[in-house]
């Protein structure tokens, strides 16, 4: 899939869409299909090195993380949706891979407007069900100083 607004191109691995469908909270199921859509026309938000914690393995494979989001309706409510892509390391001169790593799906209600204008800078193409939870990396991208 690749975005339209920076030509990031990815892949989405099997073991990546059993991993989001087991996501607890949110039934991705309905919203599956949308994802290369939703990927297409989301925004890049920020990137980040992978942060260590106590408990999980480090990724010495993961270059980076890129974090896109993106906006949609099931008629009822607007949501967001933050892919996680993970930019993998490569042999020099070697072909560069991104694959969706993981995504999160929250309530745009949840995320209190600041003024600052990232609300108004995310599109709205899609379709989905209820929210899960309030995404801390997205409500910090929203107001760092609540993050």
């Amino acid at each position: 899939m690749t975005n339209a607004n920076d030509g990031r191109n990815v892949l989405f691995p099997v073991n990546a869409v059993g991993k989001i469908l087991g996501h607890k909270g949110f039934d991705f199921s309905r919203i599956i299909n949308d994802f290369p859509n939703l990927y297409k026309t989301s925004l890049l938000g920020w990137s980040e090195s992978e942060i260590l914690k106590d408990g999980h393995k480090a990724h010495p494979n993961i270059k980076r993380y890129y974090h896109y989001i993106n906006k949609f309706t099931d008629g009822y409510g607007e949501y967001y949706i933050r892919f996680t892509i993970a930019e993998m390391n490569t042999k020099s001169g070697g072909t560069v891979r991104n694959l969706i790593h993981s995504a999160a799906v929250s309530d745009t209600a949840k995320y209190k407007k600041s003024g600052r204008s990232q609300h108004d800078r995310v599109i709205d193409p899609g379709e989905a069900s209820l929210p899960p939870f309030v995404d801390r990396k997205l409500k910090a991208f929203f107001d760092p100083s609540k993050g």
